[in-house]
């Protein structure tokens, strides 16, 4: 039901600022895990379909003007995205040995990375999902990834396309400490689990306790007011 809004929003979509609304909205909705890989894939598609279909044919060569700067992607809320970043950043995926080398941004950029490692064993999220899910802008990701690859921390596999669209990296993590940091909290998650799981075992027993004695007590009393003659009826002689 969400790739079929996606869908009629792509088609309707009659600029290219629109389209790239749409594209952040769905990236961060696949962050979120409400749109599936094979869905998100689809959809980016279809949004560079429609992106060519609006920009026109190509001019020739010659007719080309000098190529400007690109506008920079800025955030519809930057206070959120900031809130977003510091939280991402802070979510204890990367060990502080090694988030001292990065800044805040791309410690948020390699801690998305590090979850999807952590969940997947890899990471093949693209650079705008990336950078929707940290609250920052892809020019970071990419110096995050290109300074994480320069420490030989991680390795990146690029999966090139001739004549098409690249498909995203594949971003693996090499450095032992990191790995065995993930493992680790794992294990402290897992431990986590269990101890609310005892916990609400153990509450559940206890109500089920009180139920009980509370039945029995409510049937003892019960059996003695039938037991018990009334003390307002009269006697006859």
């Amino acid at each position: 039901m969400l790739a079929e809004q996606f869908h009629s929003a792509i088609s309707t979509a009659r600029n290219l600022p629109a389209l790239e609304g749409i594209s952040r909205l769905l990236w961060r909705a696949h962050g979120e895990g409400h749109l599936p890989d094979a869905d998100a894939q689809g959809l980016a598609e279809a949004v560079e379909a429609r992106k060519a279909t609006l920009k026109g044919p190509r001019p020739s060569p010659s007719s080309k003007r000098a190529s400007t700067r690109p506008r920079p992607c800025r955030s519809p809320d930057r206070q959120r995205s900031i809130a977003r970043r510091r939280a991402v950043a802070m979510s204890g995926t990367v060990p502080s040995r090694i988030a001292t080398s990065f800044t805040v941004g791309e410690l948020a950029a390699l801690s998305i990375v590090a979850g999807e490692v952590r969940r997947r064993g890899t990471c093949t999220l693209p650079i705008d999902a990336i950078a929707a899910q940290a609250g920052i802008c892809r020019t970071i990701v990419q110096g995050a990834l290109r300074q994480a690859r320069a420490l030989g921390l991680v390795h990146v596999q690029e999966r090139p396309q001739p004549g098409r669209k690249h498909l995203p990296n594949i971003v693996s993590i090499t450095s032992p400490d990191w790995r065995a940091w993930l493992r680790l909290g794992d294990r402290v998650q897992i431990s986590k689990h269990h101890e609310y799981k005892v916990r609400l075992n153990t509450y559940a027993q206890a109500n089920a306790d009180k139920a009980w004695q509370f039945s029995a007590c409510s049937a003892i009393v019960g059996a003695s007011q039938k037991e018990t003659p009334s003390c307002n009826r009269k006697t006859r002689f």
